[in-house]
């Protein structure tokens, strides 16, 4: 039930994300193995919510007093005798229903670790797709830096031999080009890293990732409420509450009632022994406990106000995050490339008509290429933005 609940959520809020993201999530869903140990411990919570309320088991006594040495006459004396007994502990002062109480909060926390840790995956997830997507589009980009570099080179040897250049320009640009090499090699590595890293998280190799890397005005909701961090220091408060509460009632201890039937010789009569024990509490141990258990409980209040703050915190510093590189994207992408295209064509021009040199026209396309770079560093922080914000928002994000 909650993996499907999750799965379908999942499929509303990626509406736009491509067929292959959704595949990735189930498959997180269903074969990530903290997610299953977390499951474990609902069920847990589960069986504990029967144990609470059940109570202990009674004891039953079967033995003979007054042994003789002579144990083959158990005639001697009117004390001899074959007892059974049987005794039981009642709990009273509503401590049973206390327990329950404290187990389906705990129940209640164990299910807010799986939504959080469900969180976390999606917002994991998000950032590696994004990232790896990213970072292979820059790659093809150095890989178009490389050739203009490499045609830069061919020329300035031309020109070179012909006397039209010098051979520091020649190392210059070699030396540019293997400086890319180094580039692309630490882009490589970063996008195998996160491939694994997927790979460890959904338990399936993903060789190919298909999602849309359009940018576009988000804005994060504030509302944290409903968040499972902030609901389980709730839980845990009024937890720890209960368990006050639970040791109050324990001043009042358990009774234990006891009957035990001896049986006697024939010539004497048998005869029963009913006992009520109730432990008196003098020592203020229970005192202690309850000062304990409050204190925990105030712990976590002071750990809800803070978490509240912190989450309101980041919250804005990712929409700041997200909305100064939408600028800076859209910087690049509508006033900087356009005129350094603009650019191209005049050089394009000029050339044609021999009034400028050739290289000037590689050069302005390796600086197009670097700002293209630059576009896509931003469209990385801008993603890098969106999947955390994810995690805080529960992907309340429009």
């Amino acid at each position: 039930m909650l993996r499907n609940s999750f799965i379908l959520t999942c499929l509303i809020i990626t509406s736009s994300f491509s067929t292959s993201l959704e595949n990735i999530i189930n498959s997180v869903i269903v074969n990530n193995k903290n997610l299953q140990a977390i499951e474990k411990s609902i069920q847990i919570a589960n069986e504990q919510i029967k144990l609470s309320n059940k109570w202990d088991n009674p004891i039953l006594t079967i033995g003979a007093n007054d042994l003789q040495f002579d144990t083959s006459r158990r005639d001697l004396e009117p004390m001899q005798g074959q007892y059974i007994g049987f005794s039981q502990n009642i709990p009273i002062n509503g401590k049973i229903k206390l327990q329950e109480e404290i187990a389906m909060k705990d129940k209640a926390i164990s299910n807010l670790n799986y939504e959080d840790a469900k969180l976390k995956l999606k917002s994991k997830l998000i950032e590696y797709l994004y990232s790896i997507k990213i970072l292979e589009n820059k790659y093809l980009l150095l890989n178009q830096y490389q050739k203009n570099i490499k045609s830069l080179e061919d020329l300035t040897t031309s020109l070179y031999e012909s006397n039209k250049s010098n051979q520091s320009m020649i190392i210059n640009l070699k030396t540019d080009y293997l400086k890319i090499e180094i580039q692309k090699e630490n882009l490589q590595n970063i996008i195998k890293n996160n491939y694994l890293k997927l790979e460890e998280i959904t338990y399936e190799k993903i060789t190919s990732i298909d999602v849309s890397l359009d940018v576009k005005e988000l804005i994060f909701s504030k509302d944290i409420s409903t968040h499972p961090i902030i609901k389980i220091l709730e839980q845990n408060n009024e937890k720890f509450n209960k368990q006050a509460q639970l040791e109050d009632a324990k001043k009042l201890s358990d009774i234990k009632v006891s009957a035990v039937y001896f049986q006697r010789d024939d010539k004497y009569k048998d005869y029963a022994n009913v006992s009520l024990s109730i432990p008196l509490a003098f020592y203020g141990k229970e005192n202690i406990k309850i000062l304990q258990a409050k204190i925990k409980s105030r712990e976590f209040k002071d750990k809800l106000d803070d978490s509240k703050k912190k989450f309101e915190i980041k919250i804005a510093s990712l929409q700041n995050d997200l909305d100064s590189s939408i600028k800076k994207y859209k910087l690049l992408k509508d006033l900087i490339i356009p005129l350094q295209e603009e650019n191209q064509k005049t050089i394009e021009k000029y050339n044609s008509l021999e009034l400028i040199k050739s290289d000037e026209i590689l050069k302005n396309l390796n600086k197009i290429i670097q700002n293209k770079i630059a576009q896509y560093d931003e469209v990385k922080n801008y993603f890098d933005a969106y999947s955390q914000a994810y995690y805080y928002t529960q992907g309340k994000i429009r």
